[in-house]
């Protein structure tokens, strides 16, 4: 297996896999509060080029990238989903991630009226044109619309682990697999 070491003064968090515009493979890693970013070579692991970032909380979470849009989509643990362009990591806009709320007669109501926001989005992927993420501290899974940042569906964990002893902490990881509708979960510090 390849590894790639940081500096002890870095606290990596999220990375995804992708393409350049040359069609070179890449992987990009953003650290925890360092706001500091790294590209590699995911043939060599090798820094082909770092640089700094800024996000609402000022903080780096999780990451994952659109092939189409060209895009990552970065969470920093608020409620805000930060696209960036792949080439320039210039941010292009933002989506605030809530909950729909029904009113009496069943109408579906957007924000501002009475929709609740989700904090602490924290690990990411992107999957069959939506954005799954992990809540952090949540057994759940949320499926995100990328434009509207409406929670089109919860997918509930809470009975995935129930032998915990204290030494596990939370329910954290997602990585979708090559398998058609396969993906695996996990938590850090879960046994494999």
């Amino acid at each position: 297996a390849k590894r790639a070491s940081l500096e002890k003064r870095f606290f990596g968090e999220g990375i995804a896999f992708y393409h350049n515009d040359e069609n070179q493979p890449r992987i990009i890693q953003i650290t925890w509060r360092e706001q500091t970013g790294f590209i590699y070579d995911a043939d060599t692991f090798e820094v082909v080029h770092e640089f700094e970032y800024d996000t609402s909380t000022s903080e780096g979470w999780g990451i994952t990238y659109h092939p189409e849009w060209k895009e990552f989509v970065v969470s920093d643990g608020s409620s805000n989903l930060m696209f960036w362009d792949r080439d320039t990591l210039v941010e292009k806009r933002r989506v605030e991630v809530w909950l729909p709320f029904a009113d009496e007669e069943g109408r579906v109501m957007t924000p501002p009226k009475k929709a609740k926001t989700v904090k602490h989005i924290n690990e990411l992927e992107w999957y069959k044109g939506d954005i799954l993420a992990n809540v952090w501290y949540n057994d759940v899974i949320i499926r995100i619309d990328p434009l509207t940042g409406s929670v089109r569906r919860v997918y509930d964990f809470k009975s995935l682990y129930t032998d915990r002893d204290g030494s596990e902490d939370c329910f954290n990881g997602i990585s979708v697999s090559d398998v058609e509708g396969e993906l695996f979960v996990t938590g850090k510090w879960w046994p494999s």
